[in-house]
């Protein structure tokens, strides 16, 4: 039996206190009106390690709470996020739609003033500008009754002409560009010129081949002459911003202020046909334009 003893007395000692420590925290933990002498030794003997364990296990307790709460935080954060973010889409879009109507609203109001023309709304689904070239594309084409050489307004006034189309859609040369040449009319003196486009220069449109002593003010209103078969008489081209002579000093021309406002060209008119005379026409585009 020595052998035996001395083999596993390590075991059996181990055994023997963790058994001891079993059944002295049961007798310290245990509520009893009158404790005996060993049992308030002992519980006094243990109360540090026994505060020190339950400190250690608050603070776990409360750490592991903390964690908890900041994931919960953290979860309900990027909630209100996204909820945020959804609301400033939402308005967002409520506000381009309100604009929109706006627009198409001021659109549809321009069409009743100008009867005698019959007119087809389009949206502008692509832009082109460049330093000479100033051309856009509309959604409409020959299916819609859309031909080149066609005029192009808006509410606020000339905008340009179709040179190309397709099915579907069409190109429009603004007036700004280049290429472009409409004859133009002073209201108020009836004195006649061609209005062209100077699109990358400072001056972009003028009105060139007024007679030098033609009476030109800053303010007139310049409009459609009719003279060339392509656009109506009376449309509202802009107004005189400035007079300068040409180089030689043989004739003036008038810088013009366009009305459209081609920077935010959204929505346009094209004008399929001329159902009256240019006359009438040229009063109600000019009054629609102010």
């Amino acid at each position: 039996m020595g052998w035996w003893w001395q083999r596993y007395r390590k075991f059996f000692q181990l055994a023997l206190a963790v058994v001891l420590l079993i059944t002295a925290i049961s007798l310290i933990n245990r509520e009893k009106e009158r404790l005996l002498f060993p049992e308030r030794a002992l519980r006094s003997a243990l109360a540090p390690v026994q505060g020190f364990v339950q400190g250690i296990s608050d603070r776990f307790k409360g750490m592991l709470a903390g964690i908890v709460e900041l994931q919960e935080l953290r979860e309900e954060n990027q909630r209100l996020k996204e909820e945020l973010e959804r609301r400033e889409f939402v308005y967002s879009l409520l506000q381009e739609i309100r604009a929109e109507n706006t627009r198409l609203l001021k659109l549809m109001n321009f069409q009743e003033t100008i009867p005698q023309y019959d007119t087809l709304a389009a949206r502008i689904i692509a832009r082109e500008p460049g330093n000479w070239y100033n051309t856009v594309t509309i959604n409409k084409g020959t299916r819609d009754g859309v031909e080149v050489d066609m005029p192009v307004i808006t509410y606020r006034g000339l905008v340009g002409r179709i040179t190309s189309v397709t099915s579907g859609q069409a190109e429009v040369l603004l007036l700004l560009d280049q290429r472009s040449a409409v004859g133009g009319m002073l209201q108020s003196t009836r004195e006649t010129g061609i209005v062209r486009g100077f699109a990358g220069e400072e001056e972009t449109l003028r009105m060139i081949y007024l007679p030098r002593d033609a009476e030109v003010q800053v303010g007139d209103n310049v409009i459609t002459s009719g003279l060339g078969g392509v656009f109506p008489k009376g449309l509202v081209i802009g107004t005189v911003a400035d007079v300068k002579t040409e180089e030689y000093g043989l004739a003036q021309y008038a810088v013009i202020e366009a009305a459209a406002d081609f920077e935010h060209l959204e929505e346009v008119l094209v004008i399929l046909s001329d159902r009256g005379e240019g006359a009438g026409g040229g009063e109600a585009g000019e009054e629609a334009g102010e």
